[in-house]
């Protein structure tokens, strides 16, 4: 029997410790003279530790006592300072240890023990009790990876020195036996050759549920692990069926905070809309995720102009065809960029069939299939009349004209430019697009951006058809989707100029000029020029 116990701080690792960490903490202890108890139920060992001087034990970890603990151990069996004691307790951690029998722990008696959790874990838990049959519905519902969340593992074979070797393991939810990690009296013999009882995992994840944390592995989070796995694998495989899509990253660096890509994310968005994409990596557009975002800095301009020298070539190879040696690819476009840059990238890449848009949603969790990037699986299709166009100031006969794009925020007209509005008065030619709600999520199913994209051509139409306009002020507070579509809208044929601003630091601040585009060029504020 033991005195008090104090459990004094949480495990190394937050789900339990690995044979190699286990061995490492055992390691220090035992160096550092402190007298160790090893706690152990059928499967898992926890660590207590504790001075010579004091009768009061602290925890110190839980997991998997394997052969590297055991080596680490074998210099101190005969000092006596290693004690043992079983438990049927689920969690060892969680044993009243005022209650055990307490021994010393020899090497023999380790041994025992790792015998008896080696046949309960492993001789049953591959492939023994399984059917040929049933092993090949788990391989080809697995594909061949690991079943453990986040780990995909190829199984099929592994580098090694004698070629092609199998590490997989047919590790049972409910173990093959009532003796084993989740067994069941009822249910162990009657699941015991069941696919949709058994996983595909490599030898680290095969461990991790059986042997370092099977207290935190139950039945119920197995079976949803491997329900989520396989629907991952029959969506992946679906598509395969899809049309290919080439993923365009229009990013940037946006109020300080530079976008992190997640391929998986990307990918898991494209196919959430019948979408695969083509290649391993994507395109990146204006890419400049290094320089602090103030699209009023000359230094801001001069880096991107910069790029654009190169950019604006590149993504004209790959709309015509030139880059890849084939017809223009369907593009899968991700925009999170300044306004101004965004409106030059939907100029760029045009308003065809071929272009998929997406939007980034801030709010919505990280996580979720596809992430952020992925349209909200609870979004309703918007009403036809969502989006409005409104005439600010009719036309007479000005050569120059407003466009208000305000769909996060209502763009007040004293923040517009000295050359559009003065002393509360509107100076030239203003159309209103807005939508019924301003919000940073009013963007948020693909119909929206038809629907926006219905009442820009209304607008253009209305500015250089009837209005003639040579000259057009744009100012746009939209997400990022929509800055995109409003520049697939610019047609270079019979296009106006159009004069991009955006507002400078601040809540309220004025607009202010950035770049121009004409149906040839686009111009920076410095001057900058290059070709479109």
């Amino acid at each position: 029997m033991l005195g008090s116990v104090i459990v004094s701080s949480p495990p190394m690792h937050p789900v339990g410790l690995t044979d190699e960490e286990l061995a490492r903490l055992l390691q220090g202890l035992l160096a550092a003279g402190k007298e160790s108890l090893l706690v152990v139920n059928r499967f898992t060992c926890s660590v207590f530790s504790k001075e010579a001087s004091t009768n009061v034990w602290d925890f110190e970890g839980i997991g998997d006592l394997g052969g590297d603990s055991l080596s680490a151990m074998s210099s101190y069996f005969r000092r006596r300072v290693l004690k043992w004691a079983e438990t049927t307790a689920t969690n060892p951690r969680d044993a009243n240890l005022s209650a055990l029998r307490v021994t010393a722990a020899t090497k023999k008696v380790v041994q025992s023990w790792q015998a008896a959790v080696l046949g309960a874990t492993t001789s049953k838990g591959r492939t023994g009790e399984v059917s040929s049959k049933t092993a090949q519905k788990v391989f080809m519902a697995s594909a061949w990876r690991c079943q453990f969340d986040g780990c995909g593992e190829d199984l099929s074979s592994h580098f090694a020195t004698d070629g092609h070797a199998n590490y997989s393991y047919l590790a049972h939810i409910v173990a093959s036996s009532a003796d084993g990690p989740r067994g069941d009296a009822v249910q162990s013999p009657l699941l015991a050759d069941d696919a949709e009882n058994i996983m595909l995992l490599c030898d680290k994840c095969h461990r991790l549920i059986d042997r370092v944390a099977p207290a935190i592995y139950t039945t119920e989070k197995l079976r949803a692990m491997r329900a989520r796995n396989v629907a991952d694998i029959k969506r992946l495989l679906a598509g395969l069926q899809y049309p290919p899509a080439e993923p365009i990253m229009l990013i940037g660096n946006v109020t300080g905070q530079p976008h992190h890509y997640s391929k998986r994310n990307v990918e898991d968005a494209m196919l959430n809309v019948g979408l695969r994409p083509s290649r391993d990596e994507p395109e990146y557009f204006c890419f400049n995720s290094y320089i602090l975002h103030n699209p009023h800095s000359a230094a801001y301009w001069g880096s991107l102009f910069e790029s654009l020298s190169t950019d604006i070539p590149r993504m004209k190879a790959l709309l015509n065809g030139s880059a890849r040696g084939h017809a223009r690819p369907h593009l899968a476009v991700f925009p999170i960029h300044s306004t101004s840059v965004l409106i030059l990238g939907g100029r760029l890449i045009g308003d065809t069939a071929g272009v998929s848009v997406f939007q980034f949603h801030r709010d919505k969790v990280a996580g979720n299939q596809g992430g952020q990037w992925a349209w909200p699986s609870d979004a309703t299709e918007p009403r036809p009349e969502k989006y409005r166009l409104e005439v600010l100031k009719d036309h007479q006969s000005e050569t120059e004209a407003c466009l208000l794009v305000s769909l996060t925020f209502d763009i007040a007209q004293d923040r517009l430019t000295a050359e559009c509005y003065e002393n509360g008065v509107l100076k030239l030619p203003t159309l209103k697009l807005t939508a019924n709600r301003f919000s940073s999520d009013v963007i948020g199913h693909p119909k929206d951006l038809e629907l926006f994209g219905t009442k820009l051509d209304e607008a253009i139409r209305t500015l250089q058809d009837r209005w003639k306009v040579r000259r057009i002020h744009l100012f746009v507070g939209a997400p990022a989707s929509a800055c995109f579509r409003v520049g697939q809208k610019i047609q270079a044929r019979n296009q106006a100029i159009y004069v991009c601003y955006e507002t400078d630091r601040g809540s309220g601040s004025p607009f202010k000029q950035t770049i121009e585009i004409s149906s040839t060029l686009v111009s920076g504020p410095g001057g900058e020029q290059v070709a479109l």
